[in-house]
């Protein structure tokens, strides 16, 4: 039994140690290429050699902030791209927008397209099947309707999806604004555990790890998994794409940009819901990543460490637990305001969310909350996505309800 004991006791410490190992090399990630952001060399080349690039942007009804993320695509300094809109509702409230934004820059290559074609139970996707198939370049951008991005983010992703093997492109998502504490709560899970465990686990490139806000990657390699409409039956498509173009033998690469989402105000139980689709989504479609989120977080993951600490070395155990967390939060600090400083809508008012006391409040409520939202969210299939309800299915799949 003491051996047993014992052999549990070095699992969690090797397991502590290369959790330890992962935050701190998603931070020298997020320090090396946020901090420095190249220039893009594609938009300078000859305009024949220019790859061509047709965004989509899915639209449904205004977003927070939606004429500046709108704008922000318009906005790109690249030399050889389209610019399709998409609304699946011909009342749709963000036409009169994106109409004035249209006139606004005729020299950009912009269309609305209106009305959805139904392939599945996923909105976004039928919201796009029209615009996909109205494409003129092989290079999609497809760019969520409540993402802001820089004007360079264009030209240095197409620097990223030219080299050899790279198959899909994709973003950091980055939350900004939060006009509630809900909303600082949300904004300090992803902007530092989601961030750091993202950019770790994409720049070792073991797997697939997508997340579908801003993605670039060619339309003939999504031909040969079947085409966007193959996607419509998942509701986490994101994953789903990113693991057929990695099938193809592709791998992801990230470029020095941000797709930044202002959040505005959040409800706590606003915030719950979102914690409790994420696992939901997730679960049957990355399942082990899934069953192992518990143990990457500060609070599990540090009792795991001061226990075989403890018995392995006789250290004890409220110290080490307590230098652990003071370490983890200031390692997430330091990660947060490197980012907010270098989002591309940094501002006085973004970086005032950076205040010490401000982050802890809601640093300190999204790791305590952590483990009971996941254990909630398991126990669960059922998400709501645009005020629809869903299903979770085991399949990956999903049912209207």
């Amino acid at each position: 039994m003491a051996d047993l004991v014992h052999l549990a006791a070095s699992v969690c410490v090797v397991w502590y140690c290369f959790m330890v190992f992962l935050s701190l090399f998603g931070q020298y990630v997020a320090q090396k290429r946020y901090t420095k952001k190249p220039k893009p060399v594609s938009p300078t080349l000859p305009l024949e050699e220019v790859p061509g690039v047709s965004i989509l942007r899915p639209l449904k009804g205004l977003d927070l902030e939606i004429e500046a993320n709108l704008r922000s695509s318009f906005q790109q300094r690249y030399p050889k791209f389209e610019l399709i809109l998409s609304v699946a509702s011909s009342s749709d409230p963000v036409i009169p927008l994106v109409e004035r934004l249209m006139k606004e820059y005729p020299r950009v290559p912009s269309r609305l397209i209106v009305g959805d074609r139904v392939v599945g139970i996923n909105p976004k996707i039928n919201n796009m099947i029209q615009s996909y198939d109205a494409t003129s370049y092989d290079i999609i951008w497809i760019l969520d309707s409540n993402v802001h991005v820089d004007h360079d983010t264009l030209g240095r992703s197409v620097d990223i999806l030219q080299k050899p093997g790279i198959g899909l492109v994709h973003h950091l998502p980055m939350a900004m604004q939060p006009a509630s504490f809900a909303a600082k709560v949300e904004q300090a899970f992803l902007n530092t555990n989601h961030a750091k465990m993202y950019l770790a686990i994409n720049a070792v490139g073991i797997a697939s790890c997508v997340m579908g806000k801003s993605n670039l990657y060619r339309r003939s390699h999504l031909e040969k998994a079947g085409g966007l409409a193959a996607f419509g039956k998942y509701m986490a498509e994101d994953n789903i794409v990113g693991e057929a173009i990695w099938a193809q033998g592709l791998r992801h690469g990230m470029s020095a940009d941000m797709a930044c989402q202002t959040l505005g105000t959040i409800t706590p139980k606003e915030y719950g819901a979102r914690r409790a689709r994420w696992v939901r989504l997730r679960k049957y479609i990355v399942t082990a990543a899934t069953l192992t989120e518990p143990f990457t977080e500060s609070i599990v993951c540090g009792a795991m460490g001061a226990w075989g600490a403890f018995y392995v070395w006789h250290i004890p155990f409220l110290p080490f637990f307590a230098l652990h967390w003071i370490a983890w939060c200031v390692n997430d600090y330091y990660l947060f305001s490197t980012l907010a400083t270098h989002a591309p809508i940094s501002n006085k008012k973004q970086l005032k969310a950076t205040h010490v006391i401000s982050f802890l409040a809601a640093w300190i409520t999204r790791e305590i909350l952590a483990l009971p939202l996941y254990l909630y969210a398991m126990a669960g299939t059922e998400i709501t996505w645009r005020h629809q309800r869903y299903r979770c299915l085991s399949d990956g799949t999903a049912a209207p309800l």
